[in-house]
């Protein structure tokens, strides 16, 4: 299983936003400082409020909007699913400030979420051949 650490500012409103984007989020037992994303079978974002994750490790924690180091990205069922999470994440406090990308077998959106972070939403076509 791999997490993926992300600060924020505030846990319950990114908890809030990712749970209206149609994502199971949980509350990690003892830590009202942490929240968990879960993204996949093997694969959940965890939340930490910004003094809880510069406990992980040495140096600065950056600050959101700073050069992009991580896009985290999301998989759609479909192109519709696509479209409906990026316009439930700008409906719910994130912004799109990007156009869908569409290379025929591959489509996809970016948001920001509230904290500025960059997420992506991506469907790819399961006929298509692989690359």
């Amino acid at each position: 299983m791999i997490f993926v650490n992300l600060p924020v500012d505030d846990v319950q409103r990114s908890a809030d936003f990712f749970s209206r984007l149609g994502l199971d989020v949980d509350d990690l037992p003892g830590d009202d400082r942490s929240a968990s994303v879960v993204v996949g079978r093997d694969a959940a974002v965890l939340l930490l409020e910004r003094g809880r994750f510069a406990q992980l490790g040495p140096g600065p924690v950056a600050a959101a909007g700073d050069p992009r180091e991580v896009v985290l990205c999301l998989s759609a069922s479909s192109r519709e699913e696509v479209d409906d999470i990026a316009a439930r994440a700008e409906t719910e406090g994130g912004a799109c400030r990007t156009p869908a990308q569409d290379d025929g077998s591959v489509y996809r959106r970016t948001f920001l979420d509230p904290d500025g972070h960059a997420w992506g939403v991506l469907w790819m076509d399961p006929a298509a051949p692989a690359a």
